[in-house]
């Protein structure tokens, strides 16, 4: 039965002995009048020679072809012959074609690329279009790339390189029948020595879109350049700002902001014509410090002659480490303390104390030594006599001699439960003061790219910055603690007395209170308390 709309007067477009295709009102409509035609015929027919026709009823289709004679019916309706959509950054367009093969052929070419073109102008899209699409190979039903924009280059945020403080690390080696026991420990500049500087960001590169219109670039962002002002001063020049010393110091960081701090620098020995030295702030001594004299500073200090030091009344550093490139022979009167670390060639004949490591290059001979650990590094190192006390290890390449020197290694050991659980909450603490610095960081880039700040957005900077540098000196803290709780995890037991060569008798090994006395020599032991005892391995 044919469709309401169907009326004699509808266009007929194809015939064959088993289906009619007419077309009225911009309706397309189907009738069987024989059956025979498979829905495969049908199909490849619709996609031949009708593309332009949108299908809206398959089960119109269905019906024809099944129930012949049957219709007509409407199945579909008639489509755009070129469909043009841009994406929603309109850097895109793309192109579909709903127009018969014959169309498409080069020699037909002519009239459809007119068609294109007006529709491209229609949809607005006016720059970027790909000609070559249109002299190729084209088909219906298939989308194309027809136009393509410039995509804006956003700008780059300033750059900033800054002075680097690396990690003390000595270096043990041996030139000749010199040992040489090398570090780097206070990084000294002069007055006017670069310390950093700041490329300026760059704006960016302007794109266009498919339409026409221009694409605006994000800019990069003005990162803050931190210093410390008393000590650094800047200087702008061809879009560059550099950062330099006002006066001869020490580098240092406060959070992340540089500075120079006053280093007092002995040229020669400390002796009569210096008297002794208690320096707030870094010292540098390039000679030696005399019997009976005393050296001592706030911060890390270091004595640089190449014959060490000999009885020195004390030398030490309140809250910082200590390198003697020369080491100490103390003669029995010399005492040593810091705060940190001890890095030394030799020791002879003195006393140590210090919260930190003691790194030894060669050896220790009748030393009396406290510190957290002790650590012989040179592959003969050695440990002679003495008293070493140490919270977590003890490790040299060979301990006692073959005169059989009293020699006694204490290791007051730990508890390794206690220990994980204090890196876990120190490691907690770590990640949640980075979560906290990273969003102070962005607040302070706020401020930072704004060149009119209010009096009251001025002092919210300030303490910003302030907490800022705080949370970054805790931050480098923590991880100085991590480190450190990480290889104290890696001693074996719960206090460990390493000999990485040997071990000969009249050693006495004591670790948790538990004593061992080595009676015989023994090649490349490690002792470490486990279970209430101490074991070897």
């Amino acid at each position: 039965m044919p469709h309401k709309g169907y009326s004699v007067m509808a266009l007929l477009l194809y015939k064959n002995e088993y289906i009619e295709i007419s077309r009225e009102g911009g309706y397309f409509y189907i009738r069987s009048t024989t059956k025979g035609y498979s829905l495969e015929s049908l199909s490849k027919l619709l996609q031949d020679s009708f593309p332009h026709v949108k299908i809206t009823s398959f089960s119109a289709i269905r019906d024809a072809i099944t129930r012949a004679p049957y219709g007509p019916v409407i199945f579909g309706q008639e489509r755009e012959r070129i469909v043009i959509t841009v994406s929603s950054d309109e850097l895109r367009a793309y192109m579909t074609l709903y127009v018969p093969d014959n169309e498409l052929a080069p020699a037909n070419r002519m009239t459809l690329v007119k068609e294109i073109l007006e529709a491209l102008n229609n949809a607005g899209v006016v720059y970027g279009i790909k000609t070559d699409i249109l002299a190729g190979n084209l088909m219906s039903g298939t989308e194309y790339l027809i136009a393509e924009g410039t995509p804006a280059v956003n700008g780059t945020d300033s750059e900033i390189k800054l002075y680097e403080i690396e990690t003390p690390k000595p270096k043990v080696y041996e030139s000749g029948k010199v040992n040489h026991y090398e570090l780097n420990l206070i990084h000294r500049v002069e007055k006017g020595d670069w310390l950093g500087e700041r490329k300026d960001p760059t704006p960016g590169i302007p794109g266009k879109s498919v339409r026409g219109n221009l694409i605006h670039p994000i800019p990069g962002r003005l990162l803050p350049l931190l210093y410390d002002r008393t000590s650094v001063y800047e200087e702008y020049r061809d879009g560059v700002t550099y950062l330099y010393a006002k006066k001869t110091g020490a580098v240092y960081y406060k959070g992340d902001a540089i500075g120079v701090y006053d280093v007092l620098e002995i040229k020669g020995d400390i002796d009569y014509s210096t008297g002794n030295v208690d320096f707030d702030g870094y010292l540098s001594v390039k000679g030696t410090v005399e019997d009976n004299f005393s050296a001592v500073s706030s911060k890390d200090m270091e004595i640089l002659g190449e014959y060490g030091v000999g009885s020195a009344a004390e030398i030490g550093s309140k809250d910082g480490s200590v390198y003697i490139s020369g080491g100490i022979a103390g003669k029995g009167k010399t005492v040593l303390r810091c705060k940190k670390n001890l890095y030394v060639k030799y020791l002879s004949d003195l006393t140590v104390e210090c919260e930190g490591n003691v790194y030894v290059g060669f050896y220790c001979i009748n030393a009396n030594i406290r510190a957290k650990q002790v650590i012989v590094e040179a592959p003969r190192g050695r440990i002679i006599g003495g008293m070493i006390d140490a919270e977590i290890r003890v490790s040299a390449a060979e301990i006692g001699n073959v005169a059989e020197s009293r020699t006694v290694i204490r290791v007051r050991g730990f508890d390794r439960n206690k220990l994980r659980t204090e890196l876990d909450e120190k490691t907690a603490r770590l990640k949640n003061a980075r979560q906290r610095l990273t969003e102070l960081g962005q607040h302070i880039r706020v401020y930072s790219c704004s060149s009119d700040l209010s009096e009251e957005q001025r002092r919210n900077y300030e303490v910003l910055r302030n907490e800022y540098a705080d949370l970054k000196d805790e931050i480098k803290d923590l991880e100085y603690d991590i480190k450190n709780l990480v290889d104290d995890l890696k001693t074996p037991g719960e206090g460990a007395v390493i000999a990485r060569n040997r071990v000969y008798p009249k050693v006495r090994i004591e670790i948790k209170g538990m004593v061992e006395e080595i009676t015989n020599e023994m090649l490349m032991p490690t002792f470490f308390f486990k279970d209430g005892a101490i074991k070897t391995k």
